[in-house]
């Protein structure tokens, strides 16, 4: 079981550190609340996008006399609102999020998954957008829905700060089971190592199956992708279902290891990428802050 305090998750330093990003919405399906991302939804906004003609019951305020001048007929004119983007994050803590890496001063997949999530919803919530946090380990776990408001922030962070890791993995039933919400579509932040025992492929299938525009954010441990401390006849125990396998690990397994190792990294990337997401690997023995900025352009996650 891993758990951590607030502080030990977000401190002061590290929120100074967000203050300059925010999330920039390519588009905002209609229906949210007002808040600051800019909505296909046309009304009562400040971006002038088109005009229409006038129906009885229309403001006033909005008639574009200009028009009514040349063309001696009434518009009106139509502007885009300002609405909230919704972020959900589905959050993998299961038993192998916990493992502790061996690099000097790393952090638990775990603790970091946590931060990356603390830290995405503390730029969402700062500018009204509305957040949700879906955990699961071996099934889903109880969630933090409907978070809105910069005052939810601290109940958000002493929510993830008490949340353990531990159970088994269930990663392609998270998904499928977070894909059959009736959400409005949104950004979708998907934390998590990425291992299920259904493998790399049906984690893929059931990504795309995903409504939402995904975001992909792996904590990963420093050579994980090619281990080379495991040489030699080995008994390989998996964490989380105690099963084993008798391992003879030689360099042509380190090298197949790593290939599909990558081809799977690369094949997350390119998926998120065609869905106008983003993929991101951050090291458990590196800051985060700097790793999280390179998906922000200029201080702007575009999504």
């Amino acid at each position: 079981m891993s758990t951590t305090t607030a502080a030990e998750l977000f401190d002061p330093a590290f929120v100074r550190g967000l203050e300059g990003l925010r999330m920039l919405a390519r588009s905002v399906p209609a229906g949210g609340r007002h808040a600051e991302q800019r909505s296909r939804a046309r009304g009562a906004g400040q971006e002038f996008t088109d005009v229409r003609a006038y129906v009885a019951g229309d403001d006033f305020r909005t008639v574009d006399w200009h028009v009514f001048l040349r063309l001696d007929k009434v518009f009106v004119r139509l502007f885009l609102e300002d609405q909230d983007l919704p972020v959900y994050f589905v959050l993998d803590q299961s038993a192998s999020m916990a493992r502790q890496a061996a690099a000097p001063g790393a952090m638990s997949r775990s603790v970091v998954a946590r931060r990356v999530v603390a830290a995405l919803a503390y730029v969402a919530l700062n500018h009204m957008d509305r957040v949700a946090v879906f955990p699961f380990a071996s099934e889903p776990l109880r969630g933090l829905p409907g978070l809105s408001g910069k005052g939810a922030f601290q109940r958000l962070l002493a929510w993830l700060a008490a949340l353990p890791a531990t159970g088994g993995t269930g990663l392609c039933e998270a998904l499928r089971s977070f894909g059959a919400r009736r959400l409005r579509r949104g950004l979708c932040v998907v934390v998590t190592d990425g291992f299920d025992a259904r493998g790399a492929d049906a984690v893929l299938a059931e990504l795309r199956r995903l409504p939402h525009r995904p975001l992909i954010v792996r904590p990963v441990h420093a050579g994980e992708d090619r281990p080379e401390h495991l040489r030699g006849e080995i008994r390989a125990v998996d964490c989380e279902s105690g099963q084993h396998l008798e391992l003879s690990v030689d360099d042509a397994l380190l090298d197949r290891y790593r290939a599909a190792y990558r081809k799977f990294e690369e094949e997350l990337a390119a998926f998120a990428q065609s869905r106008g997401g983003g993929y991101l690997a951050v090291r458990t023995d590196q800051p985060l802050l700097p790793q999280l900025a390179q998906v922000f352009q200029h201080g702007v996650l575009t999504v």
